[in-house]
């Protein structure tokens, strides 16, 4: 990443720099500006069988104008509007329909129970909910029905012609996202973003990996999740790129797509690239990616060199929370250590600190503590929870992440895990991040998830759940084995001394694993005597 910036003295404290200039526009001024500057060119690309359909930016903002329209017949500017479904058309016409009208997209997750989502709709008391299927195909406007007394659309229904009405001004500090916190550690909190930040963010990171009109974005994640709504859909509409319309993750239909969508960007969490690699017709040639963009779990060294050599493309780590969608990003030009060990330096206009949890002091060069983070680029607090806001935003400004990391003397920012998840083992600090990417250097292991278990001993002890490669599902290697690969690397008191070998791990839609279920299932489970 091109930057003047520079860590201050000997403190892991980095001045935000400013090369890049901030743009004061809502997301409906920008697709406007968008479709003013390239009308022909295809906004989204919709496969359909064996063909494509293409909606150029023309076509998308006479349709996002359409969908306004629909929504100003039942709600008024300020008014949360949620949506309830899989990946859509329809879902980004309801993203820019509410931009320009004024609403606020509230995105629900459709892996959400019941209890999730009564708790998503008591705390928004959206005006009005779309709903569509769910990944599975389940039909989620009955249920949703069922749920509440608030109206409830067929997601196509937004496709309905609307009369004409005049759209309102709308002011890019106004809220346009409501998007829930993963959850990995309780119920969700909801992080309100301005249509000032959610641009700008995602303005930073095409910027700076010098992204174009000629972009095709290849997109698994799900929209209700940040990384889809904002990093792909918004993304695209910065640049005048594509984006690919999928219903939900299947690498089969990824691999498909790689040739005839002429995709230069795919995005997803590490186990879904793994996915699209692992497919027998992967093609070998041919493939226009440019750019491979991840995040939200430790990546290996090993797969980041598979992805670059395999696809021919740069490996991009993406760092950021539903609170500030991005804070940090490698660049084309980091190393593969850099890749696999760091999620690069912050973006412009974002100053990032570490500070000791406890004391608050910011830490030395290299030393473990909580990242904190201030710009416009992030929430301007939970809705409705001034208590939560007040705990997360400091006097100061600053966000406290709640993310473990350290920083180097170039402003590289390492990942060593959430604050709540350090384990205390007998007084000693144990980070889950340092024991799982020991473990995924293993040639047995695939993927790894370290958390803690009450010990009546030590207070609290080391436990990992793994999934091993294929081949190695008989078992193999052992606790005994596994425990003494660790110790090549770790202090005694870091290796885990419970183990479990897992198919899978529960997930959020983001891609990271709900360590607050895996530390269920030991409470529920355990060991005799």
């Amino acid at each position: 990443m091109a930057s003047t910036g520079h860590v201050r003295r000997d403190k892991a404290h980095w001045l935000p720099v400013d090369h890049i200039p901030l743009v004061e526009r809502t997301i409906g001024q920008a697709l406007v500006e968008t479709a003013r500057r390239y009308p022909d060119r295809p906004a989204l690309l919709i496969p359909d069988g064996q063909r494509i359909d293409r909606l150029t930016y023309a076509e998308l903002l006479v349709r996002a104008r359409n969908a306004a329209g629909n929504v100003l017949q039942h709600a008024v500017p300020g008014d949360r509007i949620a949506i309830w479904s899989n990946n859509s058309v329809e879902w980004i016409l309801l993203e820019y329909g509410c931009a320009l009208s004024g609403t606020v997209v509230t995105a629900l997750n459709t892996a959400w129970t019941d209890s999730e989502v009564r708790h998503a709709l008591e705390l928004t008391e959206p005006a009005l909910i779309f709903a569509g299927s769910d990944g599975r195909g389940n039909d989620l406007a009955e249920r949703a029905r069922s749920l509440t007394g608030i109206p409830v659309l067929a997601m196509t229904a937004i496709n309905q012609p609307a009369a004409d009405c005049e759209l309102p001004t709308v002011s890019p500090d106004d809220l346009f996202l409501i998007q829930f916190t993963s959850g990995t550690t309780g119920r969700s909190k909801a992080a309100a973003l301005s249509h000032f930040a959610a641009l700008n963010g995602t303005r930073m990171r095409t910027v700076t990996d010098r992204s174009g009109p000629d972009e095709v974005w290849l997109n698994p994640l799900p929209l209700y999740h940040i990384g889809g709504a904002l990093g792909v859909v918004i993304a695209a509409m910065t640049v005048g790129g594509a984006c690919t319309v999928l219903p939900r993750y299947d690498p089969k239909q990824l691999v498909n797509l790689l040739i005839p969508t002429g995709a230069t960007r795919l995005s997803g969490v590490p186990t879904m690239l793994l996915g699209v690699l692992a497919d027998p017709d992967f093609p070998a040639d041919d493939l226009r990616i440019r750019v491979v963009a991840s995040g939200g779990a430790s990546v290996p060294p090993s797969l980041v060199r598979k992805i670059e050599q395999d696809f021919a493309a740069t490996f991009s780590i993406g760092y950021g929370q539903s609170e500030h969608p991005l804070i940090s990003g490698t660049a084309p030009g980091d190393s593969d250590e850099q890749k696999a060990t760091t999620v690069g330096r912050p973006i412009p206009h974002t100053e990032v600190k570490i500070v000791d949890p406890g004391s608050g002091e910011t830490v030395d060069v290299g030393a473990v503590g909580e990242l904190c983070v201030r710009s416009r680029l992030g929430m301007t607090g939970y809705f409705r929870n001034p208590e939560a806001t007040a705990a997360t935003i400091d006097p100061d400004g600053f966000l406290h992440t709640g993310d473990l990391c350290s920083m180097d003397e170039d402003g590289y920012i390492q990942v060593h895990g959430r604050q709540r998840d350090v384990i205390i083992r007998g007084g000693e600090n144990v980070y889950p991040a340092e024991v799982e990417d020991v473990l995924l250097k293993h040639p047995a292991v695939a993927a790894a998830a370290v958390v803690g278990v009450d010990d009546p001993k030590w207070g609290q002890q080391v436990a990992a759940f793994v999934t091993l490669v294929d081949g190695a599902a008989d078992g193999t290697p052992s606790p005994a084995a596994l425990e003494a690969f660790a110790a090549q690397s770790l202090a005694h008191f870091k290796i885990p001394r419970r183990w479990e070998f897992v198919d899978g791990f529960p997930m959020t839609a983001s891609g990271k694993i709900r360590k607050v279920d895996l530390e269920q299932r030991l409470r529920e489970s355990p060991l005799p005597g």
